[in-house]
């Protein structure tokens, strides 16, 4: 299950030279990032990620492409020596560990746990219902934008502790930090995104045969 949430996450290193938004100037630039992801509600790049933990001295490192279709359809291809391929179509989710040949299962509608993790976590993606989920802390600097996104439920304290979102004067996201419980950290780049009114992407997923499926989630 920490996988899923692990790759899910976006995030970004503070700025001293940001300067905090109004609530009525952040009330406007949530409601502005929401009518461009309406209008343009694809997009698609490359990203590059760091990952460091506890439980290692040093940090993991990978990188790959991202695909994401409003409001929760997505795909991530990480490549390298640890390779893998997360599909969600809105009512699935797979994650398929081709070097392994595994894959995990997760299935939309039947854990509401689950179904509002992944809102919320696709939110810092599309700012739909982002406040549902989340305290806003929004600042602006020379680059853009931050956004501290703070989890506003216990059950979503447990998967992340903070999540703060580095977008360009244009909203389109730049950089990510996601920080975990008991101190892992995950910090995304993204480059060469490209917004758009629909994704040729494809977000669906059929295992090959002989891929051994788990569903972590119970059927």
């Amino acid at each position: 299950m920490s996988r899923f949430f692990l790759i899910l996450s976006l995030a970004l290193s503070t700025s001293a030279s940001a300067q905090e938004l109004t609530a009525p100037e952040q009330k406007a630039l949530i409601a502005r990032l929401q009518s461009q992801r309406a209008e343009f509600p694809a997009m698609s790049g490359e990203f590059s990620e760091e990952k460091t933990t506890r439980l290692l001295t040093k940090p993991i490192v990978s990188s790959g492409e991202i695909a994401f279709l409003a409001p929760n359809k997505f795909r991530r291809e990480i490549r390298g020596n640890s390779p893998s391929t997360t599909v969600c179509n809105g009512k699935e989710l797979w994650i398929h560990y081709p070097k392994f040949n595994e894959a995990e299962h997760y299935t939309l509608g039947e854990k509401q746990f689950f179904d509002d993790s992944l809102a919320a976590l696709t939110a810092g993606l599309n700012f739909d219902g982002v406040e549902k989920f989340f305290a806003v802390a929004a600042a602006k600097d020379s680059a853009g934008y931050r956004i501290v996104l703070t989890p506003r439920t216990a059950s979503l304290r447990r998967i992340l502790t903070a999540l703060t979102v580095w977008l360009d004067a244009g909203g389109t996201i730049q950089k990510a930090d996601a920080t975990l419980p008991k101190g892992d950290r995950i910090v995304t780049t993204y480059k060469n995104l490209r917004p758009a009114k629909t994704n040729a992407a494809k977000f669906e997923f059929t295992p090959p045969p002989d891929v051994k499926v788990s569903t972590p989630l119970g059927k």
